[in-house]
């Protein structure tokens, strides 16, 4: 029988807004320690991006060292990190699943992404909670003997 999402969601998540100071997105994120992917919210808690670990230490990078790593950085993504003052400026799209989706879902989104975690929505795109790593190979350990 396949695992739902429903069955594994952690409502805690760190919670941001689109106007959120990029200053503010680090100090939540830095005070949570538990999750790593923000979730952007709009004012009807639905789901609009998210900010993973790398946009964070890239605009950390570029802003407190000046350097670029990254040789495939273009003019563009350079003057959008230096530019941005708000969590909406650094966010990517949002991905996410449904309470109803199949865990397997989720780790593929995992995998194909590199997170940890995945937010889940409800039909109407409003933010529920979180599917991880943890929750995941939790339910799963099972399997994994020889």
């Amino acid at each position: 029988m396949e695992k739902i999402v429903r069955t594994l969601i952690s409502h805690k998540f760190v919670r941001l807004a689109e106007g959120d100071l990029l200053s503010e997105v680090v100090l939540k994120i830095a005070k949570d320690k538990e999750t790593m992917l923000a979730c952007v919210l709009d004012k009807d808690d639905k789901l609009k991006g998210i900010i993973t670990p790398k946009e964070i230490l890239q605009a950390i990078e570029l802003r407190e060292f000046g350097t670029i790593r990254h040789p495939f950085f273009e003019g563009p993504k350079v003057l959008q990190l230096l530019t941005s003052k708000y969590a909406k400026d650094i966010m990517s799209p949002s991905v996410s699943v449904n309470s109803d989706d199949g865990v397997e879902k989720a780790i593929n989104i995992m995998l194909d992404k590199g997170f940890y975690e995945v937010p889940v929505v409800d039909e109407q795109g409003k933010m529920i909670g979180e599917v991880n790593y943890f929750s995941i190979i939790s339910a799963s350990a099972e399997y994994l003997k020889l």
